[in-house]
């Protein structure tokens, strides 16, 4: 079993952006000293006024230094929004700067400003998600790629270098509804689930990726569960840390139309099938659930929102590694 650190994604406006990347160091430092295998980004556009966002190939290949023999990855690169030429050139490099240890996690997006600003019709984001990934997995592979699809076109074209990975990284999928875990069985290495997903969505879902993955032949990797987790000495000061800016965070999915499920609930009703939380002995408890009932053997966390002190978040990756962790020892298999 390995485990994964989400940097947290949205800081407020009121913190500089030299001080969140100070943070983040730390989480990324903390991580490495607890046993953490990887430390993962997400990628938004155009935040706003009221909050920041690190855009992640950057971000990771800085705290590449501080995650030596760490994976690096992204959860989730929105592919839809960008070329793949530009996509597979980045992350090769990635895949080099982290000695083969990269995964690329990827999505379509779903906020309209993003594709408004980009001038990207949305209603084609499910259809240049499937061609890029197609696209970029050639390019890693071959010289002189020719495509005509409907979204891209290359001719004779040739990336350089190419990734260590070969024939390249693993490519993790995201999806909010059956339909879209359908698609990413087919396209993807794995299914990545979302922390946003109830436990109760997962199950259907999970059903539904094994069955496409073995109807078309192909391994069944267990997906790759992205989860909340908060852990304090005890579940009251757990939930208490997190309780507010936790129901603010859905509350502004529900906002933005995040597709899935309801998010305008309370945080009692929203905590029960989504946070890893508690004490250690309780999140321990919770994680052995994932792997007995899924399957699982990777879980990455987002541990920061926004609006805590991002101090919580150091001590709470400091205190899952002394205690969480070392109950998982040599239960790991290759993400």
């Amino acid at each position: 079993m390995k485990f994964g650190i989400v940097l947290y994604p949205h800081f407020p406006a009121e913190m500089t952006a030299t001080k969140a990347l100070e943070y983040a160091l730390r989480q990324v430092r903390a991580a490495r000293e607890g046993g953490f295998d990887g430390v993962f980004a997400s990628q938004h556009f155009a935040m706003g006024a009221t909050e920041q966002m690190f855009q992640p190939i950057p971000l990771l290949a800085r705290v590449a230094a501080e995650a030596q023999g760490m994976t690096l990855g992204t959860s989730v690169f929105l592919l839809s929004l960008h070329q793949p030429l530009e996509a597979a050139e980045l992350t090769a490099t990635l895949d080099i700067i982290s000695g083969g240890r990269f995964r690329f996690g990827v999505g379509m997006g779903y906020r309209d400003v993003e594709f408004a600003s980009l001038g990207i019709p949305k209603n084609t984001r499910s259809g240049r998600l499937e061609e890029a990934v197609a696209v970029v997995r050639r390019l890693w592979a071959e010289d002189n790629v020719t495509w005509k699809g409907k979204y891209f076109q290359l001719q004779n074209v040739t990336i350089s270098p190419k990734p260590v990975q070969r024939p390249g990284p693993p490519i993790w999928v995201g999806a909010d509804t059956l339909p879209g875990v359908a698609r990413a069985a087919r396209i993807g290495d794995a299914w990545l689930t979302s922390p946003r997903h109830s436990r109760t969505f997962i199950r259907e879902a999970v059903k539904v990726y094994r069955e496409q993955r073995q109807a078309l032949g192909l391994p069944v990797n267990p997906p790759i569960f992205f989860r909340e987790m908060y852990v304090a000495s005890s579940r009251k000061d757990a939930e208490q840390e997190i309780r507010d800016s936790f129901e603010r965070l859905y509350h502004a999915y529900h906002r933005h139309g995040q597709p899935g499920e309801r998010y305008d609930l309370n945080f009692e009703e929203l905590k029960e099938q989504r946070i890893v939380v508690g004490d250690p002995r309780e999140v321990t408890q919770e994680v052995r659930r994932y792997q007995e009932e899924f399957g699982a053997d990777y879980m990455f966390f987002r541990l920061y929102y926004l609006g805590m002190d991002p101090e919580k978040s150091v001590e709470c990756i400091r205190l899952f590694g002394r205690e969480v962790i070392p109950a998982f020892a040599g239960v790991a298999r290759k993400a």
